[in-house]
C-alpha cells in the first residue's frame, strides 16, 4: 500500500468521527453563531467539489506597464532597466494562463494568487481565451506591501456565490508591511467554503529575524480560522505561499497544522508529497513545499491528490541545478517563462 493511499484511507475515517462530534476544529475555538445557509448540512463533505480540482500559484510579479506612485513598482514599467513592456506583459497572461489549464481536463474551480499588482491584471488573466470557459470572478484587496504586491482569488462564478469577502491584515513591529490575508466566504449549494489565500513573509532577511513575521501571520489565520463554527458542509480551504515547510514552526505550532489529521483539526496535505524531489520551489537545486493547501479534516478526505503541477513546459533545465521552473527574470534578464514556482493542485474525489 502506497503512502498517499495510507493517508488517503486515515483520512477518511478521522472524517466520519469528526463529523459524529459535529466539529473538526475543537482545539482551536469554535463559535456559535448559525451557518450562514439554511440547508448547510444537507451535503457531505466536498459534495459541491465532486470532481473539481483547486489550485494556487505564486505568478512572480505579474505587473501591468502603469506607473502607480503609491507603490514600488518602477522595475515593471517600460522605461526601466527590465523593460516591462505591453508585449512582454500580454505573454506573462499567456504563460500563466496555460500553466492553469494544465491542471486537468477541467479548469479548477478556485484559482488562488499571490505577487499580483492589482486587481486589473488578475481580472486580464481571467479573460485569457484559455480561461474564459471557467467564468471566473476576481477577490482582490490593495495590501500594503511595499513591493505593492498582493494576493488574489478567481471562482467559478456558476459553481460559488460570493457571501463576503475581507482582508486581514497582519501587522509587524516597526513599520514593516507585509500582505493581507485574504478571506473569501463562498457559498455553493448547501455548503459554505471559507477559503483564505495568503502569502507570508520572505526568509529574505534570515530565518532567525524573519521567522517572527511568519509567526504574526500565522496567528492573524489562527484568528480568523478559530472564529469558524466548523461541521458538515462548512470547510475550511488555507491555500498560499508560506515561505516555510510544512513542519516548520510557523505552519505546526503557528497555525496549529497537523500532518496526521488525528492530532489537531487542520491537515497539511503537502505533507503527502515528501518524495525526494518534490517541491513547488526550488532553491539552490533543492525543492520545497513553500506552497501548500491546508483545509479541515473532514474535507481532507475528500482529497485525492494534492502536489506540485509538474509538467515539463514549467521547467527548464538548469546547468547546475537541472529541471527548474521556467521564471519570467532570471537575475534581472527577461527569460519570458511562467513563474519561479509551480502551481500546486488540490484533486477531489
Amino acid at each position: 500500500m502506497s503512502e498517499h493511499t495510507t493517508f488517503v484511507r486515515t483520512v477518511v475515517v478521522t472524517s466520519l468521527l469528526m463529523a459524529c462530534s459535529a466539529t473538526a476544529i475543537q482545539d482551536t475555538g469554535t463559535t456559535t453563531e448559525p451557518p450562514p445557509h439554511d440547508n448547510v448540512g444537507t451535503n457531505g463533505p466536498g459534495k459541491d467539489l465532486k470532481g473539481a480540482s483547486v489550485l494556487f500559484y505564486n505568478v512572480e510579479n505579474l505587473f501591468d506597464t502603469q506607473d502607480d506612485p503609491a507603490i514600488d513598482d518602477e522595475d515593471f514599467l517600460p522605461s526601466s532597466e527590465m523593460q516591462w513592456s505591453v508585449e512582454r506583459f500580454t505573454t506573462k497572461l499567456d504563460r500563466l494562463a496555460e500553466a492553469i489549464s494544465m491542471a486537468g481536463d477541467e479548469l479548477p474551480v478556485l484559482v488562488g494568487m499571490a505577487e499580483v499588482e492589482n486587481e486589473a491584471v488578475v481580472s486580464a488573466l481571467a479573460s485569457q481565451r484559455r480561461l474564459a470557459k471557467a467564468d471566473y470572478a476576481v477577490v482582490h484587496f490593495d495590501s500594503p506591501d511595499e513591493r505593492g504586491i498582493d494576493v488574489a482569488l478567481m471562482y467559478a462564478a456558476g459553481r460559488f456565490e460570493l457571501v463576503r469577502s475581507e482582508a486581514l491584515n497582519v501587522p509587524l513591529p516597526e513599520d514593516d508591511r507585509t500582505r493581507d490575508i485574504l478571506h473569501a466566504e463562498l457559498g455553493a449549494g448547501g455548503a459554505t467554503y471559507h477559503v483564505f489565500v495568503n502569502h507570508w513573509p520572505s526568509r529574505r532577511e534570515g530565518k532567525e529575524k524573519s521567522e517572527p513575521k511568519r509567526m504574526a501571520a500565522a496567528k492573524v489565520l489562527n484568528d480568523a480560522v478559530a472564529k469558524i463554527r466548523t461541521g458538515p458542509g462548512v470547510h475550511i480551504i488555507i491555500m498560499g505561499d508560506f515561505n516555510d515547510q510544512p513542519t516548520d514552526r510557523s505552519i505546526r505550532e503557528g497555525l496549529g497544522a497537523a500532518c496526521d489529521p488525528m492530532e489537531q483539526g487542520l491537515v497539511d496535505l503537502m505533507c503527502v508529497d515528501q518524495r525526494e524531489g518534490a517541491g513547488s520551489y526550488q532553491h539552490d537545486g533543492k525543492w520545497q513545499y513553500l506552497d501548500q493547501f491546508i483545509v479541515d479534516a473532514a474535507l481532507a478526505g475528500e482529497v485525492t491528490s494534492a502536489s506540485a503541477l509538474r509538467n515539463e513546459r514549467l521547467l527548464f533545465d538548469h546547468p547546475k541545478y537541472g529541471p527548474s521552473p521556467d521564471k519570467t527574470y532570471s537575475g534581472g534578464h527577461y527569460k519570458g517563462g511562467y513563474s519561479d514556482h509551480l502551481p500546486i493542485v488540490m484533486r477531489f474525489k
